[in-house]
C-alpha cells in the first residue's frame, strides 16, 4: 500500500523510513488468514460435498453404497495419508509451491472424476486424485502455515479455517445438489474443480507468505529486534521425539473420532435424512445450515480459547456434537431438523482449529506441518473407516442406526481424551536439548 511519504508499505519491495519505524495498521498474518480461509472453504466444501454425488453416482455407474464408500473411504484414507507428506513440504518449503500445485491437481482431478465410466476409473481419479489435491490445498498446509504468524492470537486465526470450512460445508452442499439437479453429476465435478483453481491460484501467489520472518516481523505483527528474538531451533520439534509424547497420542486418538464422525455426516448424512422422508434439497440444506451456524460459533470458540484455554473448548465441541448426531437421526420434522441443526451446529467447528493450535503450542510453530499432518492421518483414518463402514451397514441392516450411534460413543470418548491432554509436557529439543519456552495462549 502507498504512504503519502511515497515509500512502499511493509508488504513492497521499497521501505521508507516510516515503514521501518512505525507498524502497518494490519498486521499481513490476518491478510494470509483470510486467503487460506477461501481456499479452505472451497477445498473443505468440496471433501464435504460428497454426499449429493451418492445416489446419483450409484445409479449411472450401477454400484451399491458400500461400494460407493469404499471409494469415499479409500479418498478420506488417502487424503490423511499425504498430509504428512504435504505439511513436510509446507514446513521447508512454504506454502506457496505447495498449494498452487494442489490447485492444478485438483481441477485436473474434479475434471477427470466427471468422465469416470467404470468403478476402476472412480477409485483412481476421486480416490487417489482429489485426495492428493485436497490435501495440497486443506487445513494442515493453513494450519502450519498461520501457526508460525500467529502466538498470542493463534487460536482466533485458526479460527478463521474452522469458520471456512463449515462455511464450504453450508454453501457447497446445498450448491452441489443444485448443481447436480440443474446440470447433472458429472458437470458438476467438473464446474466445482474449475471454480476452485479460479480462485486458489491467484491466492496462492499475490498473498500467501511463509512466516513473518519473510518481512522482517516476528508472530502477531511485532518489528524483529536485534537481540531478543527466539532462535527458530527452539521452537522446533523432531517428529521421533513427538511420537515420545503423550499429548501426540491423545489429540491423534480425539481426531480419530472426529474423522469417523464428520465422514459419516458428510458421505451419509443427506442420504440418511432423504431415507428418513426429507426431500433431497431439503436434506442437503441442512447440512449445509448446519455448517453454517458453526461458522460464528467456530469464531467465538477460538476467541474463548486465546483467553481461557483450548482443551475446554476441544472437549466442548465433542460433546455438543455427540448430542447433534444423536438428534438429526431421531428427527423427523423438517422446522425440527432446522433448529437442530442451528443448535448442532456449535459442535461442528473447533475441533481441527483447537488441535493444530494445541500443536503448536506443544510443540512450536515449525513444526505443525509435519507434526499435524501426522496427526490429520490420524483424523482420516477415523474418517475412511466411518465412511466405507456406514455404507457397510446400511447394505447389512438396511439403515444407519448402529453407525450414528457408534459416533455418538466415540465422541464422548474425544471429549474425555481432550481433558486429559498435557500441554505443559513438552519433548526436549535436540537444539542444545534445551526444554521449549512455554509458548502464550496454551491450553
Amino acid at each position: 500500500m502507498w504512504r503519502n511519504d511515497n515509500t512502499l508499505d511493509y508488504t513492497g519491495s521499497v521501505m521508507g523510513s516510516r515503514s521501518r519505524t512505525a507498524p502497518p495498521r494490519i498486521f499481513y498474518g490476518w491478510w494470509v488468514a483470510l486467503a487460506f480461509s477461501l481456499i479452505v472453504f472451497l477445498s473443505t466444501g468440496i471433501r464435504f460435498s460428497v454426499g449429493p454425488f451418492l445416489k446419483p453416482v450409484v445409479a449411472d455407474l450401477g454400484l451399491d453404497r458400500g461400494s460407493f464408500s469404499l471409494v469415499i473411504s479409500l479418498s478420506l484414507f488417502l487424503y490423511g495419508a499425504f498430509m504428512p507428506l504435504v505439511g513436510r513440504l509446507v514446513d521447508r518449503m512454504g506454502p506457496r509451491l505447495v498449494c498452487s500445485a494442489g490447485a492444478v491437481l485438483l481441477a485436473v482431478a474434479m475434471a477427470l472424476t466427471g468422465t469416470v465410466r467404470s468403478l476402476w476409473e472412480f477409485y483412481l481419479y476421486y480416490g487417489v486424485l482429489v485426495a492428493l489435491g485436497l490435501a495440497a490445498t486443506g487445513h494442515v498446509v493453513a494450519a502450519a502455515t498461520l501457526t508460525r504468524w500467529f502466538v498470542k492470537r493463534r487460536g482466533t486465526a485458526v479460527s478463521f479455517l474452522s469458520a471456512a470450512s463449515m462455511a464450504g460445508m453450508a454453501v457447497l452442499v446445498p450448491a452441489s445438489m443444485w448443481l447436480i439437479l440443474t446440470f447433472g453429476w458429472r458437470a458438476s465435478y467438473m464446474i466445482l474443480g474449475a471454480a476452485s483453481l479460479a480462485v486458489t491460484l491467484p491466492l496462492t501467489f499475490w498473498v500467501l507468505k511463509p512466516g513473518p520472518e519473510s518481512l522482517g516481523l516476528e508472530p502477531d505483527g511485532a518489528r524483529r529486534s536485534a537481540t531478543g528474538t527466539v532462535s527458530p531451533a527452539l521452537e522446533r520439534t523432531a517428529v521421533s521425539e513427538a511420537l515420545r509424547v503423550p499429548s501426540f497420542w491423545l489429540l491423534a486418538g480425539g481426531l480419530f473420532n472426529c474423522g469417523f464422525s464428520m465422514s459419516l455426516l458428510s458421505a451419509h448424512g443427506v442420504p440418511m435424512l432423504t431415507d428418513h422422508g426429507f426431500h433431497d434439497l431439503t436434506a442437503s440444506w441442512a447440512i449445509g445450515f448446519l455448517g453454517m451456524t458453526s461458522i460464528v460459533g467456530g469464531m467465538v470458540l477460538g476467541v474463548i480459547s486465546d483467553r481461557w484455554g483450548r482443551k475446554p473448548v476441544l472437549a466442548s465441541v465433542y460433546i455438543l456434537r455427540a448430542c447433534a448426531f444423536a438428534a438429526l437421526f431421531v428427527v423427523r420434522e423438517p422446522m425440527a431438523l432446522l433448529i437442530i441443526a442451528a443448535i448442532g451446529g456449535l459442535g461442528m467447528s473447533g475441533s481441527l482449529a483447537m488441535t493444530s493450535a494445541l500443536t503448536g503450542d506443544i510443540f512450536g510453530r515449525f513444526s505443525v506441518g509435519s507434526i499435524f499432518g501426522l496427526i490429520f492421518l490420524s483424523h482420516q483414518s477415523g474418517a475412511a473407516l466411518g465412511a466405507w463402514l456406514a455404507g457397510a451397514l446400511f447394505d447389512l441392516t438396511g439403515g444407519y442406526g448402529a453407525a450414528f450411534a457408534g459416533a455418538c460413543a466415540l465422541l464422548f470418548v474425544a471429549a474425555g481424551l481432550s481433558l486429559t491432554i498435557d500441554a505443559a509436557g513438552r519433548p526436549v529439543r535436540r537444539a542444545g536439548l534445551e526444554p521449549v519456552t512455554p509458548l502464550a495462549g496454551g491450553g
